[in-house]
């Protein structure tokens, strides 16, 4: 996904925080749909559920992708400043 000749730059703090918070949120809706997909008898509306589980779980794997992507370039000290 990069272009290339250009090379990645290192996330920043508040780049960060903002994938984590997407994750999480991600992680909420998937655990939602799931608890109701277990108490749904509706088959239709149980298929549509789970097809929302898979959207969130696929969500979750590309953001967490983004971050293991840019993982070489954290630093490994405390930054100063």
């Amino acid at each position: 996904m990069q272009a290339s000749g250009m090379s990645m730059k290192p996330l920043s703090g508040k780049e960060l925080e903002y994938i984590v918070d997407c994750i999480s949120n991600e992680d909420l809706l998937l655990k939602q749909a799931a608890a109701t997909a277990a108490s749904q008898v509706h088959q239709e509306v149980n298929h549509l559920l789970n097809s929302f589980i898979q959207t969130h779980q696929q969500h979750i794997h590309t953001l967490t992708n983004a971050i293991s992507q840019h993982a070489n370039m954290a630093p490994t000290q405390p930054q100063q400043g």
